[in-house]
């Protein structure tokens, strides 16, 4: 598994730990979380090359993520 997919396999993974838990600062700090490591995705395809993204703002865009499916 190449480091970008594990990276997104974290975020998502932080998400649906985020999904679950009743406490308002843990699902906060999970969401955080997956923010930081989707970034690092998107962080890491520019340094290998294997996405372009054409300006900050695009990258700021990209990495907003949804989260109106949470409880």
């Amino acid at each position: 598994m190449s480091e970008v997919n594990l990276f997104r396999q974290y975020a998502n993974e932080a998400i649906r730990g985020a999904s679950k838990t009743k406490s308002e600062n843990e699902k906060r700090a999970l969401i955080d979380l997956a923010c930081t490591w989707a970034q690092a995705a998107l962080m890491s395809e520019r340094v290998l090359g294997s996405s372009f993204t054409s300006s900050p703002r695009d990258a700021d865009e990209a990495t907003s993520l949804s989260f109106g499916d949470l409880p």
